[in-house]
């Protein structure tokens, strides 16, 4: 039966293209909005697992610009008006604290545009340290850096930032987040920037006395991190504690509208594809009409009839859905990175259990569009008689 159902795929290659064409903008549609919402999420989850907290604590005013710093790696200047690092220690259930500064730089020679300094405490660091540990390498020492993974020089590169130079001793692995186009420096290194900045650089950068941009904080229960960014908000004035939870629920809502309109062209084109495959199928049985009979007549039960009509349907849904799929993977996979900059979302490639997840979804409720929209032409073929269908040829 399958033979004969290929066989008669491949004889109307026009009209089941179109078919196919429409099962496949379906499928893609339906694949893409699931893709950037497991990509988007999965590159949050990274950048703050890279990042080692389960709270960022930041500037209530500048919540905007943290939030568009560790996403997007859109550099950025500010500092809390006051030392924030004793209130937030002294919060129940804090176990470990890092404070950083974030600079932004002037035009560098690594980059087309700024890129974001990220300053760090060497001694309670559990940032870039770990990850320094984990690749066998030594401390930073005086003027070295972290690179982020899009940053384009290599290790022992020398690159100026105000004036000072400094050398590549690595780069982070990837995260899809705003940390692969960051730098991470020292606290000291980070003052002796600033302090020669007013002679060498062509705009100065001051930064204040026990200054901070961002307290990342370690919790002693995870179970707890709610309760504790909320007691650090209430405790430390004017300061706004980030969690992974609000991070992608941010990134949720700002992708609401790509997805909206993704799932709204999967619907549009849900609608077009059901009333044409039916009608599709209804010309197909017409045009037949003579063959089905000859069919029953040799002994042919209505199930065969029914299943050569349905079968057909869920073959060009299938292979519509596939190709819509597979198109898509592709093209998110080669321009992953352009996708992510036009939607202004961190987006990484989904874990494979995640891509199969969505694929399959997305292909089996193509396919249900096309089974459903085949089920009355394939039973109103299946219930008319031998004779009548030989002699007619029409249904």
């Amino acid at each position: 039966m399958f033979h004969l159902i290929r066989r008669n795929i491949a004889y109307r290659p026009v009209r089941n293209g179109a078919l196919i064409f429409c099962f496949a903008i379906i499928a893609s549609s339906m694949f893409a909005g699931n893709y950037i919402l497991a990509g988007a999420t999965d590159s949050v989850e990274s950048g703050i697992s890279r990042l080692g907290a389960d709270i960022i604590v930041v500037p209530a005013e500048y919540e905007g610009k943290s939030e568009a710093v560790l996403l997007r790696g859109e550099p950025s200047t500010f500092f809390f008006d006051h030392d924030v690092v004793p209130a937030i220690q002294s919060v129940e259930g804090v176990n470990k604290i890092t404070p950083q500064l974030y600079i932004a730089t002037l035009n560098s020679a690594c980059c087309y545009l700024p890129v974001q300094l990220i300053a760090f405490e060497s001694d309670r660091d559990f940032t870039i340290t770990p990850w320094l540990r984990e690749h066998n390498l030594e401390p930073l020492k005086k003027d070295e850096i972290i690179v982020g993974n899009l940053i384009v020089p290599d290790k022992g590169a020398t690159l100026k930032f105000y004036g000072h130079d400094f050398t590549i001793a690595g780069k982070l692995d990837p995260t899809g987040t705003g940390l692969d186009t960051s730098i991470f420096i020292r606290y000291d290194d980070a003052y002796t920037m600033a302090k020669e900045s007013k002679e060498k650089a062509v705009s100065e950068i001051v930064l204040p006395e026990k200054g901070s941009s961002a307290v990342l904080v370690q919790v002693k229960d995870p179970l707890k991190i709610k309760q504790i960014s909320e007691q650090i908000t209430k405790t430390v004035p004017g300061s706004k504690a980030l969690t992974p939870e609000l991070l992608i629920s941010t990134v949720t809502s700002q992708l609401n509208s790509v997805t909206q309109l993704l799932y709204v062209t999967s619907i549009i084109a849900t609608v077009v594809a059901l009333p044409l495959t039916a009608l599709i199928s209804i010309m197909v049985a017409n045009e037949r009409i003579r063959e089905l009979g000859v069919l029953r007549a040799l002994g042919a039960d209505k199930g065969t009839v029914f299943k050569l009509i349905f079968g057909e349907a869920v073959l060009i849904s299938f292979i519509g859905g596939a190709l819509g799929i597979i198109v898509s993977w592709f093209l998110f996979i080669l321009f992953q990175e352009l996708i992510g900059s036009l939607i202004h979302i961190p987006l990484t490639i989904p874990h494979i259990t995640v891509l199969v997840s969505i694929s399959l979804t997305a292909l089996i409720l193509t396919i249900a569009v096309g089974g459903i929209a085949s089920l009355y032409p394939a039973y109103r073929s299946a219930t008319i008689e031998p004779y009548t269908a030989i002699r007619s040829g029409e249904l």
